[in-house]
């Protein structure tokens, strides 16, 4: 028996045995020899004791290893003992039973087996179910894959397969796997209408040599795509650091002045890391698509059929050309020409720019001659005051349901997303589905789950509202068009209701689009009535505000009570929180049904799309939400609180 073995299962006796040799030994150098005669018999005694508890131990182990060998069928004459992997046995709650020597060997290392142990207590359930599928753990700087089985006494046995070595190798082949990375400036057009071409070409070698400094600690290779443009190979491994440094190039390159302006150049970066360079490449493409069109200065990494992003604090850089506007007004008209038909929906619980979009193309789709019509809940949305608006002045006819609009939808027909881009948030998924031609205006920052079939995506992240792009269409086509003052009411109304009065997200096109609505009809008093709220409404949104508290430059606030018209209430009141000193996002809390929602705002400084998505929702940078099934108001408010704490890290 080995010593460290004895220590080890005999803790107690062995300490009772050095005791006692101890103070026999004094005793006898004090004269004391009868004295420590008695205490040499103790410590006899303990050694008789101890040698006949391991007898009776080992009888019991090798009665259980007898029982675990039958039940494993290992073959005859094998003993468990001398398996040739390391092999542990436990109870049913994890706790260790026995071990062989091949185990003991392998928990040499300094704490390896409190480690282990401590891995077996906290993890009992994944261990028990791993089978034969195995587990990975790493315990004392190795790696192991942990196989189980159950004996029929009830214990379970666990084989150890040492794979540090493998892991170490296969770590090192995914860190070396090439990469490729495509860097594009976002805003030079602007900055040529402003510059020189020679102040141009400085600006471009400035953030040029920007990019190569940065690069400099990393193992890359770059090359121009462009004179906007680079691409750079790298290692995934290399990709792996400049994530840790979160991509801090963005905030060097927004930093960057010329002769002592700040220009606010930005950066939008696609990343594709999954297979040879070829791939990687095609993956940095679809990368960098979705990072500028989610308003760019980001990056978009491509991780498997998703996306990772980082960065996003600026505001969409506002397009100043028209060219793209008239070239999609012309296929926009093309598509109306030809169609038999034109279905528009917005998406779930459709606010006034879902609405009034939909209204600006219905009206323009009348005004052509064709048939056209709003598929819409008017029991769930959040435009109920729009809805009695156009009910009541010629276009109730034209609101049908779900089921309506399946019946009448016909090969020909057009159906028309407005407001979202998202597949699961149009308000009816089914008509998408069934649709053959399919068209998406929209201005939220691109999501993974877009819809791609669509024929025409007119996507603008820099556009106010979906109600501004649907004006532009409409003042575009090729044929010059009345929608009416209903129609220019509403399409007022949506811009009014996501620019929050022309606070937020106000460019250029937005005032000249408000301008073109105005002498299209367009009447501001009777939108700002579109706004007004009854008491109950008003008392409520009172009482959300008064319940927020402040956390690093964010209100929050939690609203238990079951509220009438909540969704609307909620926005609102999220709305007004930031109308607070030193407030720079707001989020509310709110329940409808079973269901835990958030409704955050912000003023731009603080990006609250990214921090719900990391909650499972979506939107805008300045507006945005989440949904949580079966949870309770204090987990979504941890969960809150830590995508607050690792948005703003």
């Amino acid at each position: 028996m080995k010593l460290r073995y004895i220590v080890r299962s005999f803790p107690i006796f062995v300490a009772a045995l050095a005791v006692a040799v101890v103070f026999a030994v004094v005793t006898a150098v004090l004269g004391e020899y009868a004295l420590a005669l008695a205490e040499l018999a103790a410590a006899a005694a303990i050694v008789a004791a101890t040698v006949i508890y391991y007898a009776v131990l080992k009888k019991k182990k090798q009665h259980m290893l007898r029982q675990i060998s039958q039940s494993l069928n290992f073959a005859e004459g094998k003993r468990t003992e001398d398996f040739p992997l390391p092999v542990l046995v436990t109870d049913s709650s994890g706790r260790f039973v026995w071990y062989n020597h091949n185990f003991d060997d392998m928990m040499t290392g300094d704490g390896m087996l409190a480690e282990i142990k401590d891995i077996f207590e906290k993890e009992t359930d994944m261990f028990i179910n791993a089978s034969m599928t195995g587990v990975n753990i790493k315990c004392g700087g190795k790696y192991f894959t942990v196989y189980s089985q159950k004996s029929d006494n009830g214990s379970y046995v666990f084989y150890f397969v040492d794979n540090t070595k493998l892991r170490l190798v296969a770590d090192e082949f995914i860190r070396t796997r090439p990469a490729v990375m495509l860097f594009e400036i976002d805003n030079m057009e602007d900055v040529a209408r402003t510059y020189r071409d020679s102040d141009c070409a400085a600006i471009r070698n400035g953030v040029e040599k920007l990019i190569e400094s940065w690069l400099s600690d990393f193992g890359c290779l770059m090359t121009k795509r462009g004179d906007n443009s680079f691409i750079i190979v790298t290692k995934t491994g290399d990709i792996q650091k400049m994530i840790e440094k979160k991509f801090d190039i963005l905030d060097l390159v927004r930093d960057y002045a010329y002769d002592g302006a700040q220009l606010d150049i930005t950066l939008s970066i696609g990343v594709g890391m999954e297979g040879g360079v070829e791939v990687c490449e095609s993956q940095a493409k679809q990368a960098l698509e979705m990072a500028l069109g989610r308003g760019g200065d980001q990056v978009a990494v491509k991780v498997k059929d998703s996306f990772d992003f980082y960065g996003g604090v600026s505001k969409s850089v506002e397009r100043q050309t028209k060219v793209r506007t008239r070239v999609v007004s012309n296929a926009f008209y093309d598509l109306l020409v030809g169609c038999d038909k034109v279905i528009v929906m917005g998406h779930k619980y459709p606010d006034l720019d879902a609405l009034g979009s939909c209204v600006g193309i219905v009206a323009a789709a009348r005004y052509l001659g064709k048939e056209a019509f709003i598929a819409t809940n008017t029991k769930t949305a959040l435009s109920k005051p729009l809805i009695d608006y156009v009910s009541d002045n010629g276009f109730g006819e034209y609101l049908i349901t779900e089921g309506k609009a399946k019946s009448i939808m016909r090969k020909r027909t057009l159906l028309v997303v407005t407001d979202t881009h998202v597949n699961g948030f149009v308000e009816f998924p089914s008509l998408l589905e069934k649709a053959n031609t399919v068209m998406v205006v929209d201005h939220h920052r691109k999501s993974v789950d877009y819809i791609k079939n669509a024929v025409i995506f007119f996507h603008d992240p820099s556009a106010s509202s979906a109600s501004e792009l649907v004006t532009q269409l409409i003042e575009y086509l090729p044929q010059k068009i009345k929608i009416g003052s209903v129609a220019a009411d509403s399409l007022l109304a949506g811009i009014m209701l996501d620019t929050k009065n022309f606070v937020l997200r106000s460019g250029v096109t937005t005032f000249e689009t408000a301008a073109y609505l105005k002498s299209a009809g367009a009447d501001t008093v009777r939108v700002k009535r579109l706004f007004a709220d009854n008491m109950d409404e008003y008392k409520a949104r009172s009482e959300i505000i008064s319940n927020a508290q402040e956390y690093k430059k964010c209100a929050v606030s939690v609203c238990e009570n079951e509220i009438p018209e909540i969704r609307v209430v909620a926005a609102q009141a999220a709305d007004e929180l930031l109308n607070i000193k030193g407030i720079d996002a707001s989020f509310v809390i709110f329940k409808t049904g079973g269901t835990i929602n958030v409704s955050a705002r912000s003023l731009g400084s603080i990006n609250v799309q990214v921090i719900m998505e990391k909650l499972g929702g979506g939107g805008h940078q300045t507006m945005a939400a989440a949904q949580f099934e079966n949870s309770t108001f204090r987990d979504v408010q941890a969960k809150l609180v830590a995508a607050v704490d690792e948005a703003l890290a």
